[in-house]
Protein backbone atom coordinates (compact mmCIF):
# COMPACT_ATOMS: atom_id res chain seq x y z
CA UNK A 1 0.00 0.00 0.00
CA UNK A 2 1.21 3.39 -0.60
CA UNK A 3 -0.04 7.17 -0.40
CA UNK A 4 -0.57 9.46 -3.30
CA UNK A 5 1.56 12.47 -3.10
CA UNK A 6 -1.38 14.85 -1.95
CA UNK A 7 -1.49 12.05 1.15
CA UNK A 8 2.28 12.06 1.75
CA UNK A 9 2.64 15.24 2.02
CA UNK A 10 -0.33 16.15 4.34
CA UNK A 11 1.82 13.22 6.02
CA UNK A 12 5.23 14.34 6.23
CA UNK A 13 4.51 17.73 6.97
CA UNK A 14 1.69 17.00 10.16
CA UNK A 15 3.52 18.67 13.16
CA UNK A 16 2.03 15.92 15.09
CA UNK A 17 4.01 13.40 12.51
CA UNK A 18 7.80 11.66 14.24
CA UNK A 19 11.03 11.10 11.63
CA UNK A 20 13.02 8.82 12.58
CA UNK A 21 16.43 7.78 11.42
CA UNK A 22 16.73 3.78 11.80
CA UNK A 23 19.53 2.44 10.26
CA UNK A 24 22.43 3.66 8.34
CA UNK A 25 23.60 -0.21 6.44
CA UNK A 26 27.10 0.37 4.33
CA UNK A 27 27.10 -1.27 1.28
CA UNK A 28 30.77 -0.86 0.44
CA UNK A 29 32.86 2.16 -1.53
CA UNK A 30 31.57 5.01 1.16
CA UNK A 31 28.19 3.75 -0.16
CA UNK A 32 25.50 3.87 2.14
CA UNK A 33 21.52 2.81 2.54
CA UNK A 34 19.59 4.52 4.89
CA UNK A 35 16.64 4.16 6.79
CA UNK A 36 13.95 6.20 7.70
CA UNK A 37 10.41 5.85 9.38
CA UNK A 38 7.73 8.83 9.36
CA UNK A 39 5.09 7.69 12.10
CA UNK A 40 2.06 9.10 14.19
CA UNK A 41 2.20 9.03 17.88
CA UNK A 42 0.93 5.67 18.06
CA UNK A 43 2.07 4.20 14.72
CA UNK A 44 -1.20 3.37 13.38
CA UNK A 45 0.05 5.45 10.35
CA UNK A 46 3.60 4.85 9.01
CA UNK A 47 6.08 5.35 5.75
CA UNK A 48 9.13 3.62 5.29
CA UNK A 49 11.56 5.72 3.25
CA UNK A 50 15.20 4.36 2.07
CA UNK A 51 17.25 6.13 0.72
CA UNK A 52 20.89 5.17 -1.43
CA UNK A 53 23.78 7.40 -0.81
CA UNK A 54 26.98 7.56 -2.25
CA UNK A 55 29.97 9.01 -0.26
CA UNK A 56 27.32 10.61 2.35
CA UNK A 57 26.64 13.51 -0.28
CA UNK A 58 23.06 14.70 -0.54
CA UNK A 59 23.09 15.12 -4.28
CA UNK A 60 23.91 11.54 -5.06
CA UNK A 61 20.72 10.63 -2.58
CA UNK A 62 17.65 8.45 -4.61
CA UNK A 63 15.15 7.11 -3.18
CA UNK A 64 14.27 3.05 -3.88
CA UNK A 65 11.69 2.33 -1.56
CA UNK A 66 8.50 4.32 -0.09
CA UNK A 67 5.83 2.10 1.49
CA UNK A 68 3.60 2.40 3.97
CA UNK A 69 4.70 -1.01 5.56
CA UNK A 70 6.19 -0.57 9.05
CA UNK A 71 9.88 -1.31 8.03
CA UNK A 72 12.54 -1.89 11.45
CA UNK A 73 15.75 -2.52 10.41
CA UNK A 74 18.29 -2.43 7.36
CA UNK A 75 21.26 -4.51 6.66
CA UNK A 76 23.44 -5.02 3.76
CA UNK A 77 25.14 -8.19 2.25
CA UNK A 78 28.17 -8.04 1.13
CA UNK A 79 26.72 -8.62 -2.03
CA UNK A 80 25.39 -5.34 -1.92
CA UNK A 81 21.94 -6.77 -1.33
CA UNK A 82 19.62 -5.39 0.99
CA UNK A 83 17.38 -6.92 3.49
CA UNK A 84 14.97 -4.69 5.66
CA UNK A 85 12.62 -6.17 8.52
CA UNK A 86 9.32 -5.30 8.31
CA UNK A 87 7.03 -5.67 11.59
CA UNK A 88 7.35 -8.39 12.62
CA UNK A 89 7.93 -11.27 10.46
CA UNK A 90 8.02 -10.34 7.16
CA UNK A 91 11.81 -9.96 5.49
CA UNK A 92 12.22 -7.56 2.14
CA UNK A 93 15.02 -8.02 -0.01
CA UNK A 94 16.43 -5.64 -3.18
CA UNK A 95 19.06 -6.67 -5.48
CA UNK A 96 19.17 -4.47 -8.11
CA UNK A 97 15.61 -2.99 -9.07
CA UNK A 98 13.16 -4.93 -7.56
CA UNK A 99 12.05 -5.21 -3.84
CA UNK A 100 10.75 -9.09 -3.16
CA UNK A 101 8.82 -9.95 0.18
CA UNK A 102 8.94 -13.07 2.56
CA UNK A 103 7.01 -14.14 5.63
CA UNK A 104 10.23 -15.70 7.14
CA UNK A 105 8.77 -15.82 10.71
CA UNK A 106 5.57 -16.76 13.10
CA UNK A 107 7.01 -14.90 15.89
CA UNK A 108 7.85 -11.51 16.02
CA UNK A 109 11.95 -10.65 14.99
CA UNK A 110 13.79 -7.67 16.34
CA UNK A 111 16.78 -7.34 14.02
CA UNK A 112 18.32 -8.92 10.54
CA UNK A 113 21.89 -8.42 10.27
CA UNK A 114 23.11 -9.59 6.52
CA UNK A 115 26.78 -8.62 6.87
CA UNK A 116 28.14 -12.20 7.49
CA UNK A 117 29.74 -13.93 4.42
CA UNK A 118 27.16 -17.00 5.47
CA UNK A 119 23.91 -15.29 5.22
CA UNK A 120 21.93 -13.29 6.61
CA UNK A 121 20.62 -13.55 10.24
CA UNK A 122 17.16 -12.74 12.06
CA UNK A 123 16.33 -13.00 15.29
CA UNK A 124 13.61 -12.12 17.89
CA UNK A 125 11.37 -13.25 20.58
CA UNK A 126 11.17 -16.08 22.16
CA UNK A 127 14.46 -17.25 20.99
CA UNK A 128 13.46 -17.47 17.72
CA UNK A 129 16.19 -16.90 14.90
CA UNK A 130 16.98 -17.40 11.14
CA UNK A 131 19.27 -17.69 8.53
CA UNK A 132 18.67 -17.65 4.81
CA UNK A 133 20.53 -20.74 3.24
CA UNK A 134 20.66 -20.60 -0.49
CA UNK A 135 16.80 -19.39 -1.27
CA UNK A 136 15.19 -20.57 1.95
CA UNK A 137 15.35 -19.04 5.33
CA UNK A 138 16.28 -21.69 7.55
CA UNK A 139 15.27 -21.95 11.90
CA UNK A 140 18.06 -21.71 13.89
CA UNK A 141 17.08 -24.52 16.64
CA UNK A 142 16.52 -21.95 20.12
CA UNK A 143 18.58 -22.43 23.33
CA UNK A 144 15.98 -20.81 25.22
CA UNK A 145 12.72 -18.18 25.29
CA UNK A 146 14.17 -15.17 26.09
CA UNK A 147 13.99 -12.70 23.27
CA UNK A 148 16.65 -11.12 21.44
CA UNK A 149 17.39 -7.48 20.54
CA UNK A 150 20.40 -7.45 18.47
CA UNK A 151 23.33 -9.95 16.78
CA UNK A 152 26.10 -8.94 15.46
CA UNK A 153 30.05 -10.74 14.41
CA UNK A 154 33.36 -10.72 13.04
CA UNK A 155 34.72 -13.69 10.44
CA UNK A 156 37.42 -15.02 13.32
CA UNK A 157 35.61 -14.21 16.21
CA UNK A 158 31.77 -15.51 15.56
CA UNK A 159 28.24 -14.31 15.34
CA UNK A 160 27.02 -13.52 18.85
CA UNK A 161 23.24 -12.29 19.43
CA UNK A 162 21.91 -10.96 22.88
CA UNK A 163 18.43 -9.57 24.58
CA UNK A 164 16.19 -9.71 27.25
CA UNK A 165 17.68 -11.42 30.45
CA UNK A 166 21.50 -10.60 30.20
CA UNK A 167 21.13 -13.04 27.21
CA UNK A 168 24.82 -13.79 25.40
CA UNK A 169 24.40 -16.37 22.74
CA UNK A 170 26.84 -17.49 20.24
CA UNK A 171 26.36 -19.14 16.96
CA UNK A 172 28.18 -22.13 16.72
CA UNK A 173 27.01 -24.90 13.48
CA UNK A 174 23.71 -24.60 13.42
CA UNK A 175 22.78 -23.46 17.19
CA UNK A 176 23.65 -21.71 19.79
CA UNK A 177 25.44 -21.64 23.20
CA UNK A 178 25.24 -19.54 25.81
CA UNK A 179 28.05 -16.97 27.41
CA UNK A 180 27.56 -16.21 30.72
CA UNK A 181 27.61 -13.31 32.41
CA UNK A 182 25.36 -14.02 34.96
CA UNK A 183 23.10 -10.50 34.44
CA UNK A 184 19.76 -10.13 34.21
CA UNK A 185 19.61 -6.53 32.30
CA UNK A 186 17.82 -6.01 29.00
CA UNK A 187 21.08 -6.12 26.49
CA UNK A 188 19.89 -3.93 23.38
CA UNK A 189 23.30 -3.61 21.36
CA UNK A 190 25.87 -6.26 20.97
CA UNK A 191 29.87 -5.68 18.83
CA UNK A 192 32.32 -8.75 18.42
CA UNK A 193 35.48 -6.45 17.57
CA UNK A 194 38.56 -7.16 15.65
CA UNK A 195 40.33 -7.89 18.41
CA UNK A 196 38.04 -10.73 19.79
CA UNK A 197 36.13 -8.59 22.81
CA UNK A 198 32.73 -8.51 22.81
CA UNK A 199 30.50 -5.27 24.12
CA UNK A 200 26.66 -5.17 25.32
CA UNK A 201 24.87 -2.16 25.56
CA UNK A 202 21.96 -2.18 27.91
CA UNK A 203 19.30 -0.22 29.68
CA UNK A 204 20.16 1.47 33.04
CA UNK A 205 23.26 2.31 31.98
CA UNK A 206 24.62 -1.01 31.64
CA UNK A 207 27.86 -1.24 29.23
CA UNK A 208 29.59 -4.81 29.25
CA UNK A 209 33.08 -5.18 28.07
CA UNK A 210 34.33 -9.27 27.91
CA UNK A 211 37.36 -11.46 26.64
CA UNK A 212 38.02 -14.49 27.46
CA UNK A 213 34.50 -15.48 29.53
CA UNK A 214 36.10 -12.30 31.88
CA UNK A 215 33.32 -9.26 31.94
CA UNK A 216 34.55 -5.60 32.68
CA UNK A 217 31.57 -3.03 33.60
CA UNK A 218 32.12 0.08 31.95
CA UNK A 219 31.52 3.15 34.00
CA UNK A 220 28.98 5.07 32.07
CA UNK A 221 28.56 8.80 32.22
CA UNK A 222 24.73 8.41 33.28
CA UNK A 223 22.16 5.64 34.17
CA UNK A 224 20.08 5.89 30.74
CA UNK A 225 19.97 3.57 28.15
CA UNK A 226 22.45 2.27 26.02
CA UNK A 227 21.50 1.18 22.39
CA UNK A 228 24.52 0.28 20.57
CA UNK A 229 27.98 0.04 20.43
CA UNK A 230 30.39 -0.42 17.72
CA UNK A 231 34.15 -0.83 17.11
CA UNK A 232 35.88 1.81 14.96
CA UNK A 233 39.45 2.31 13.98
CA UNK A 234 40.54 0.92 17.35
CA UNK A 235 37.89 2.29 19.79
CA UNK A 236 34.92 1.63 20.79
CA UNK A 237 31.65 4.33 20.28
CA UNK A 238 28.43 3.97 22.52
CA UNK A 239 25.00 5.40 21.44
CA UNK A 240 22.81 6.12 23.87
CA UNK A 241 19.41 8.28 24.28
CA UNK A 242 21.40 11.52 24.12
CA UNK A 243 24.19 10.93 21.61
CA UNK A 244 27.49 8.82 20.95
CA UNK A 245 29.76 8.36 23.84
CA UNK A 246 33.85 6.88 23.52
CA UNK A 247 35.20 4.35 25.42
CA UNK A 248 38.38 5.82 27.35
CA UNK A 249 39.93 3.03 29.33
CA UNK A 250 37.02 1.63 31.81
CA UNK A 251 34.77 4.37 31.70
CA UNK A 252 32.51 6.25 28.85
CA UNK A 253 33.12 9.74 28.31
CA UNK A 254 30.43 12.55 26.31
CA UNK A 255 31.80 12.16 22.32
CA UNK A 256 28.93 13.49 19.63
CA UNK A 257 25.50 15.41 20.66
CA UNK A 258 23.21 13.25 18.00
CA UNK A 259 20.28 13.79 19.91
CA UNK A 260 19.80 10.12 20.27
CA UNK A 261 22.41 7.16 18.53
CA UNK A 262 20.16 4.09 18.22
CA UNK A 263 22.17 2.34 16.05
CA UNK A 264 25.58 2.59 15.26
CA UNK A 265 27.27 0.82 12.03
CA UNK A 266 30.76 0.95 10.29
CA UNK A 267 32.12 -0.17 7.14
CA UNK A 268 35.82 0.28 8.56
CA UNK A 269 36.54 3.72 6.71
CA UNK A 270 33.47 5.10 8.58
CA UNK A 271 31.06 5.08 11.88
CA UNK A 272 27.46 5.82 10.69
CA UNK A 273 24.99 6.60 13.48
CA UNK A 274 20.71 6.71 13.40
CA UNK A 275 19.84 9.80 15.21
CA UNK A 276 16.39 11.43 15.56
CA UNK A 277 15.62 12.46 11.84
CA UNK A 278 19.19 12.73 11.08
CA UNK A 279 22.02 10.10 9.71
CA UNK A 280 25.76 10.87 10.98
CA UNK A 281 29.18 10.11 9.37
CA UNK A 282 32.21 9.92 11.48
CA UNK A 283 35.73 9.40 10.02
CA UNK A 284 37.42 9.67 13.24
CA UNK A 285 38.07 13.20 11.96
CA UNK A 286 34.82 15.44 11.13
CA UNK A 287 31.30 14.68 10.91
CA UNK A 288 29.11 14.63 8.18
CA UNK A 289 24.84 14.81 8.20
CA UNK A 290 21.87 14.23 6.37
CA UNK A 291 18.69 15.05 7.43
CA UNK A 292 15.38 13.70 6.21
CA UNK A 293 12.94 16.83 4.73
CA UNK A 294 10.09 17.10 2.59
CA UNK A 295 10.68 19.67 -0.15
CA UNK A 296 8.49 18.80 -2.76
CA UNK A 297 8.95 14.94 -2.01
CA UNK A 298 10.76 13.56 0.94
CA UNK A 299 14.74 13.97 0.29
CA UNK A 300 17.56 14.47 2.18
CA UNK A 301 19.60 17.76 2.99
Amino acid sequence: MNMDKEDLEGFATDPDTDIECLQVAPMGGAKVAILFLLSDADYATTVSVIFIVDNFDPKTARGILVTTEWLMALSAAPSGELFALEATTWIWRHAGTDWTRDKVSQKSLRQVWAEDSGGPIAVGTDGVAYRLVRSQWQPIAPLGSTEYLDVHGHPKHGIYACGEMGTIHQLVGTGWQPLEVHRHDRLRGIDVAPDGKIRVAGDEGVCLRIMNEEVTEITATTEMTYLAVRTFKGRAYWGDEAGVNVETADALQNFEDTGIASDLRTDGEFLYVAGIDTAWRFDSHRWKRLTLVYDHGLRLV
